[in-house]
C-alpha cells in the first residue's frame, strides 16, 4: 500500500529526468547517518528529529531505487527499519526496539522456509532448475561460455543436485527458528547468515549484502539483556 501511494507522487519519474535531483538524493542518503551522528553528539535533544528525517530519506530513496525491475525491496530492508531503534532516548525502549529487529530478522528467514513448504516448492524436484532458468535466462543467452554460466547450465541440467541446494537453503532458513527460543546460538546464526548471503549472490546473483546490518542484533547485547542469561 505504501509503495502504491508513493508511486502517485511520481517522484521516481521526476528523478529519472533530473540528474541534479539524482545527485541530491545520493548525497542525502549517504550523508544523513553522519549528520545524525553529529547531531546526536553535540545537540542530543534534536536527535529524534534527525532520525525521522533519516527514515523519510531512506524510505523515499529505497522506494525509488526498487520501483524499477533491477532490485527487490527485501534486500534493502535494513535501511528502512534500522533507524527506528535510534528514535527513543530511553535505554529500555531502545532495547525493546533492538530486540524487535532481532525477531524481524528471525522471521525474515523462517517465513521464507515456511513459504517453500506452503507453496510446495520443496516437494518439486525440478523447482530449483526452473528458478535458475527463469532467474538467469538473459545471462545464459548473453554470456555463454562464462564459468558462472556453465555452472548454471550444469545445475539446470542436473535437477536433483539443484534441488539439494534448494533443500539446503530451506533447512538453513528454518534453523533461524531456534532464535525465537534462545540467544545461545546467535553466533551460529550469524555464520548461517553469512553463508546464505554469499551463496545467494553466487547461485542466484541476488546481492543481499545490505541487510547485513541486521546481524548486529545477533552480535550485540543491549544494556537490558546483558544482565539476563541467554
Amino acid at each position: 500500500m505504501f509503495t502504491w501511494l508513493f508511486m502517485q507522487t511520481d517522484l521516481h519519474h521526476w528523478l529519472l529526468n533530473n540528474p541534479p535531483g539524482l545527485l541530491l538524493a545520493d548525497l542525502l542518503f549517504y550523508s544523513i547517518p553522519v549528520i545524525y551522528l553529529i547531531i546526536y553528539r553535540y545537540k542530543n535533544n534534536a536527535a529524534a528529529i534527525a532520525v525521522i528525517i533519516m527514515l523519510l530519506v531512506n524510505w523515499c530513496y529505497v522506494q525509488c531505487y526498487t520501483l524499477y525491475p533491477i532490485n527487490s525491496i527485501e534486500g534493502h530492508i535494513a535501511w528502512l527499519l534500522f533507524p527506528i531503534v535510534f528514535l527513543p532516548q530511553k535505554e529500555k525502549i531502545f532495547a525493546l526496539l533492538f530486540e524487535g529487529l532481532r525477531y524481524f530478522l528471525l522471521f525474515f528467514f523462517v517465513s521464507a522456509a515456511v513459504w517453500k513448504f506452503v507453496q510446495g516448492g520443496i516437494f518439486n524436484f525440478s523447482e530449483m532448475s526452473g528458478i535458475l532458468l527463469y532467474q538467469h535466462n538473459q545471462f545464459l543467452t548473453s554470456s555463454p561460455g562464462y564459468w558462472q554460466t556453465n555452472m548454471y547450465f550444469w545445475l539446470i541440467q542436473h535437477q536433483y543436485v539443484s534441488w539439494l541446494l534448494y533443500l539446503s537453503a530451506t533447512l538453513l532458513e528454518a534453523c533461524f527458528i531456534v532464535g525465537f527460543f534462545t540467544k545461545k546460538y546467535d553466533r551460529f546464526l550469524v555464520l548461517l547468515f553469512i553463508i546464505f548471503v554469499l551463496m545467494d549472490w553466487l547461485i542466484m546473483r541476488i546481492p543481499y549484502f545490505e541487510i547485513s546490518a541486521l546481524i548486529l542484533t545477533l552480535l550485540l547485547k543491549t544494556p537490558e539483556n546483558k544482565q539476563q542469561p541467554a
